[in-house]
């Protein structure tokens, strides 16, 4: 969804409330899926003449946990604090690596929620926090029930004196 900022571009002080559904597409190599349009409520502030963006959001997304591989759904809430500065290639100042960049009136506001979706993930995407995992030997899933396999650890250097047994 491209966003118009021509109101507040030229205006300091001036704020561009934001309460938007977005309908986000997945990309490769995502390892989550969006079950739903994602909500975004917020503001942008033109704050001499840099424009800072203040949002929260709300994404349903389906995952796999990360210990038994089954796949889960779950939500995450998100928040975005970006400064944003419209592009202008005659006055040759550097800009920060802190601040986005834009060309026109326009921001694209579906790439900045998808980056704040993303980095908002989880370390570790569990399905739930007392996940038993899968069993190290057969793989059976350990939240269903244990397994009949025998699971002391072992250590290799004692190989040989299991051989014996």
């Amino acid at each position: 969804m491209e966003l118009n900022l021509l109101p507040i571009l030229n205006c300091e002080g001036r704020k561009l409330p934001i309460d938007v559904t977005l309908e986000l597409e997945n990309r490769p190599g995502d390892e989550f899926r969006f079950l739903e349009p994602v909500r975004v409520t917020g503001q942008i502030v033109n704050v001499g003449g840099c424009l800072e963006l203040d949002a929260k959001g709300t994404a349903a997304l389906e995952m796999v946990c990360d210990r038994c591989a089954e796949p889960f759904s779950g939500e995450i809430a998100f928040t975005l604090e970006e400064r944003l500065k419209k592009e202008d290639p005659l006055s040759g100042e550097e800009v920060s690596p802190d601040v986005t960049v834009f060309a026109g009136n326009a921001i694209e506001l579906d790439a900045l929620v998808y980056g704040g979706v993303f980095l908002s993930l989880p370390a570790k995407a569990l399905c739930r926090e007392d996940c038993k995992g899968l069993c190290a030997v057969c793989g059976k899933n350990l939240n269903d029930g244990p397994c009949a396999c025998d699971t002391r650890p072992s250590d290799p250097r004692f190989d040989v004196l299991d051989q014996l047994l």
